[in-house]
């Protein structure tokens, strides 16, 4: 990737990942200090939300393919949200509140099957690992940042900050979109989303790319029993808003210093190598976060997490860009998250449930069996798909 669309992605990445940060675990300690919202129904708003954004990341991916462009999606994408967040604070109903933050993410959903199409076009098979582990470092640091400081000014003045820096934050990436250069080559594709013919191409064209995206939603679903209440968690576990903030920034640090390194070894290891020790080190994070006793013992399980996180995360993009086809990739790309994001994100009900049942510490039980089979699924089947997706040229 040459140095100028590289520093573009790296700018975008810090400020989106400066929202995306803050946004969950301080919208979770929002919804259950301020508006008083019990665990399940946390779970549910945090599952619609993800579910309305996946559904339109389908659309969105397959109009920016029917187009042949790509960048105007991340600048509407961004922009339209970043007006919106500016006076969601003023709402206090519940249901009005989780109406229009739903409503919010079908604009959302705009930029994500856009952005790393956008990525993925910029870049060689070959450079992946370390294009991707570069650029999310940087948003490691915007993600860290944010945490840092919403924490403290929320600690100082309330929850209303949370949104108005969620709001500049996506005013900042819609204005840097505008810089990013459309790739070379580009043409419109004149298809219907998710036609008979598309639907058939998955299963028997393309099957290793819907096989990789029901093992990512398999994964993910066990992880989403509990990552939306980490900080929640840290709560129970006596935390204050001070101290989860520090929680949530040695998190985001860890993930930020081992994601470049992770990059440059998944591109000298192999993506496919580096993906199977990632779901490993996954899984063990999740029993160290279930037997914690106190919240300071979080501090070195995060350490843990970001390890695993971030080679799964440079490792998981690398795949995904070596099973899916160039001219159809904004929908493809949409259609991959949209399903992996959309269903797995049930697991937040499931898990808001249990821990409303059973106590919050049992959600993280069930999360880590669950990491650990789907774990073991994953890695047989990477195991038989090593070959073809080591000689993709996509």
């Amino acid at each position: 990737m040459e140095r100028r669309m590289l520093s573009v992605f790296s700018a975008m990445s810090f400020a989106a990942e400066m929202r995306i940060g803050v946004f969950f675990p301080f919208f979770a300690l929002y919804l259950k200090n301020e508006i008083k919202v019990p665990y399940g129904i946390i779970g549910r708003i945090i599952f619609f939300m993800i579910i309305i954004n996946a559904i339109f990341q389908i659309v969105w991916g397959w109009a920016s393919d029917r187009v042949g462009k790509r960048k105007h999606f991340l600048i509407l994408g961004e922009g339209i949200p970043g007006v919106l967040f500016l006076f969601i604070y003023q709402i206090k109903d519940v249901l009005v509140l989780a109406s229009v933050v739903i409503i919010v993410q079908i604009f959302w959903s705009m930029s994500a099957p856009a952005w790393k199409a956008l990525i993925a076009e910029h870049s060689g098979p070959k450079e992946r690992g370390s294009s991707m582990g570069m650029i999310t470092a940087v948003g490691g640091v915007g993600s860290m940042l944010g945490v840092f400081v919403v924490g403290y000014l929320i600690y100082l003045y309330g929850y209303a900050f949370l949104f108005y820096v969620i709001s500049s934050c996506l005013f900042f990436t819609s204005f840097v979109a505008a810089f990013i250069r459309e790739p070379e080559g580009l043409q419109p594709v004149h298809q219907n989303p998710l036609s008979m013919e598309q639907i058939q191409a998955l299963y028997k064209e393309h099957r290793p790319f819907s096989s990789f995206t029901i093992l990512v939603l398999l994964n993910l679903f066990a992880s989403s029993l509990i990552s939306s209440f980490i900080s929640l968690y840290a709560d129970s576990l006596g935390g204050t808003v001070r101290q989860i903030t520090s929680i949530l920034i040695v998190k985001d640090g860890a993930a930020t210093v081992f994601m470049t390194p992770m990059g440059m070894l998944t591109d000298r290891i192999g993506k496919v190598k580096m993906l199977e020790i990632s779901l490993a080190v996954s899984a063990v994070a999740v029993l160290l976060y279930a037997v914690a006793p106190v919240w300071w013992v979080l501090i070195p399980v995060t350490i843990v997490e970001g390890v695993g996180w971030s080679g799964y995360h440079v490792s998981w993009f690398a795949v995904l860009s070596s099973l899916t086809p160039r001219q159809m990739r904004g929908m493809y790309m949409g259609f991959h998250y949209s399903i992996v994001n959309g269903l797995s994100s049930f697991g937040s009900i499931v898990g808001g449930d249990v821990a409303d049942n059973y106590g919050l510490k049992n959600s993280f039980f069930v999360s880590f069996v669950m990491c650990t089979l789907t774990a073991a699924l994953f890695v047989h089947w990477l195991r038989k798909n090593r070959e073809k997706i080591d000689q993709s040229d996509n």
